[in-house]
């Protein structure tokens, strides 16, 4: 899916559902939500038999937490046809494929609103004073950004957001 229909689709569901709240886009959603303890993952996307699971690592912070689930329900809506078998987890964090950069713009576009990332860049603070003012990781603004370029805004972005930033 092109960064633009991202973009809408996400400002149409927040319209639909009512909430850019991913907690609350995860009920309404009918995914269900679970805490573990994994080594290297922060959080897996997966169906069993049709009904759709997010498993969160119990160890992130609560800015960290938001980020990670808004990146799932990204794979739920964006990416569900690639849950096919019984228990099928992204490979999470491999910023090479389509897949986990089209989670990450659809988090980005949840979390973050671009008139009031454009009315704090128009104040000329710098990208990471942004991002600590919206309590979100530096990349994931970064790829707001560049999302709202590909739309026409004009940022001058410093550098390319790392795009494997939840990565362990």
């Amino acid at each position: 899916m092109l960064s633009d229909r991202i973009y809408d689709f996400t400002q149409n569901l927040m319209k639909r559902m009512r909430t850019n709240d991913p907690y609350e886009l995860a009920e309404q959603l009918g995914i269900r939500l679970k805490y573990d303890t994994f080594d290297d993952l922060k959080g897996v996307y997966f169906l069993v038999k049709r009904c759709p699971f997010i498993v969160l690592s119990d160890t992130l912070d609560e800015v960290m937490e938001k980020v990670v689930l808004s990146h799932e329900i990204g794979h739920h809506l964006l990416h569900r046809h690639l849950a096919t078998n019984e228990f099928q987890e992204f490979s999470l964090f491999d910023m090479t494929s389509k897949p986990e950069m089209e989670a990450n713009i659809f988090a980005a576009n949840i979390l973050l609103d671009d008139d009031e990332v454009c009315s704090l860049a128009r104040q000329r603070y710098t990208s990471e004073q942004v991002a600590r003012m919206l309590k979100v990781p530096h990349e994931l603004l970064l790829i707001k950004m560049k999302d709202m370029n590909n739309r026409g805004y004009g940022f001058n972005l410093s550098y390319v957001p790392r795009a494997d930033f939840l990565g362990s």
